[in-house]
């Protein structure tokens, strides 16, 4: 039995290399479908982004007694919300971007701002009211969940996109090969 394959009888080098360069095939399409849904761009209003943000920023993982690093933190990635939403918060005051003003924000950094942010909304009702009320007067529960259906839909088009321009089967040309490396540090 060859490592990795399961169950079966074992291939003969030549079927092995077919199977290998498959993976690889594989592997690399998936990194090119990968790439557009990353560099697509959420688009918000400023204001949006703030209050989810802020929200998240007002209950640091330690007030939730999770240290870096801790097993809680990388089942969970606590940290990883909190710096995330420090670093749109921080793209945000850079781009001087205000109020109605239309941000976009990467899909992956969006979804995770959505995610953490829907769950500290909740710990502290009357606090998410006073640190959001003064960027939006929208409740922050429709505020978050139209971020969130927004996130959603844009990395669903994404998807549907990066699936069209590279189908299943596809044969990436040595560019694209080389750009599905360059984009994994490899």
């Amino acid at each position: 039995m060859t490592p990795g394959r399961g169950t079966g009888p074992p291939l003969c080098p030549h079927c092995l290399s077919l199977e290998r360069d498959a993976r690889s095939r594989q592997w690399r399409v998936e990194s090119l479908r990968s790439r557009i849904v990353a560099e697509v761009r959420v688009r918000a209003r400023a204001m949006d982004w703030r209050a989810a943000a802020e929200l998240v920023l007002a209950f640091p993982p330690l007030s939730q007694k999770v240290s870096r690093g801790s097993t809680a933190d990388q089942q969970e990635g606590v940290w990883r919300g909190w710096e995330n939403a420090r670093v749109i918060r921080n793209r945000l005051i850079a781009s001087a971007a205000a109020g109605d003003d239309t941000v976009g924000v990467a899909v992956d950094e969006a979804q995770l701002l959505v995610d953490t942010a829907l769950q500290v909304a909740d710990w502290d009702t009357a606090r998410t009211r006073d640190i959001v009320d003064p960027i939006t007067h929208e409740p922050a529960l429709a505020l978050l969940t139209r971020l969130n259906r927004e996130v959603r839909a844009t990395a669903q088009a994404a998807r549907e996109r990066a699936d069209a321009v590279y189908p299943d089967g596809y044969e990436p040309t040595e560019d694209e090969e080389s750009e599905a490396w360059r984009g994994t540090g490899g």
